[in-house]
């Protein structure tokens, strides 16, 4: 089974909202996917509640009996385990990354999210695990993500060559339960999510 864990230590990056697109998309393309949800604020668990299909299974478990559910997935033959964290939840993540296979780092191109990853980048390192950046929320043809993504490469790991743009499809989606793969299978934004998923399952392996 192997583990990808969504990491920021600032609200509103969009870590759960790619977190469950990925795990959609990874889904459909032949994954047994399981979300665990360590985040207080639940907000995995309550896009589960609103989903119709039976899968991904989101279990919402406090980081600290993260292991015990991890040896539980992997025994009942889940291939990907996706982990969602709290913001401002320093030791969580730390526990966390250690865990991780592969640490992805959402961050909006805004000058506030760019100043905040430092800390993300603090944790990911201590766990000595790889990590990846992703722009998130990017206004469409916006001169900041260039420059955002300038700024993130500076730490020297790879940043995700697509972008997640700011579409109410994510939105609308989320509010129903599904991933836009399911909500406009044929939209960009569906094209975008499963550019990124194949391309974070390349740095998986």
């Amino acid at each position: 089974m192997k583990t990808l864990a969504f990491l920021s230590q600032k609200g509103g990056s969009g870590k759960t909202t790619i977190a469950v697109h990925t795990a959609v998309t990874a889904l459909q393309e032949g994954e047994r996917v399981v979300i665990i949800d360590t985040d207080i604020q639940r907000s995995a668990t309550t896009w589960r509640e609103a989903r119709v299909m039976d899968a991904p299974t989101v279990a919402p478990v406090p980081a600290a009996q993260l292991l015990e559910v991890m040896n539980a997935c992997a025994h009942d033959a889940m291939t990907l385990c996706i982990i969602d964290t709290a913001p401002h939840a320093a030791p969580d993540a730390a526990r966390v990354a250690q865990v991780a296979d592969l640490v992805v780092i959402p961050c909006r191109p805004t000058a506030f999210d760019l100043a905040a990853v430092g800390n993300a980048v603090e944790i990911v390192r201590a766990a000595k695990v790889p990590a990846v950046f992703v722009l998130s929320a990017c206004p469409y043809r916006s001169p900041e993500v260039a420059e955002a993504r300038s700024v993130l490469e500076g730490y020297g790991w790879p940043v995700a060559p697509v972008e997640i743009t700011e579409r109410r499809a994510f939105a609308r989606a989320v509010a129903s339960g599904r991933a836009v793969t399911e909500f406009e299978a044929n939209g960009k934004a569906a094209e975008e999510v499963r550019a990124l998923w194949h391309w974070l399952k390349e740095k998986m392996q």
